[in-house]
């Protein structure tokens, strides 16, 4: 698997961790989540590594698609890592998505063309901006 340039000079600088602010739009405007974690490389919690994800053991991803991050509720964050769509980043709903069909499209929706753009999407959640 290839990872996108720009997530891979993400990983080197930052290695993970939690970005600020973290909120981002699944279906704008009724349907958003936050980035709980992006993960790393590194020999730490296994939940938060890349390689636990990486490897054979996919947890039902689609093979074309790594998991680089979580919501904090079960849902992934992935990164198209090779075909037509390499680089997109995509939202996977553990609860529709079918785990035992891998490959199936249900519960995946596109968030952005490169993690660039993911990354310049985030913002404050709608409640964080009704508080301010």
């Amino acid at each position: 698997m290839q990872l996108p340039p720009e997530y891979r000079a993400f990983l080197l600088e930052f290695n993970g961790g939690v970005p600020s602010p973290s909120f981002f739009w699944i279906v704008e405007p009724t349907d958003g989540s936050s980035v709980n974690q992006f993960y790393g490389l590194h020999d730490g919690p296994q939940p938060l590594s890349i390689h636990t994800y990486a490897g054979i053991e996919r947890y039902g991803i689609p093979s074309h698609m790594l998991p680089i991050g979580d919501d904090g509720v079960g849902n992934s964050i992935c990164v198209v890592a090779r075909g037509r769509m390499a680089g997109e980043i995509h939202f996977l709903d553990h609860e529709v998505h079918p785990y035992d069909d891998p490959e199936s499209t249900m519960g995946i929706t596109r968030l952005a063309s490169s993690f660039g753009e993911f990354l310049a999407s985030l913002r404050v959640s709608p409640e964080e901006e009704q508080d301010a």
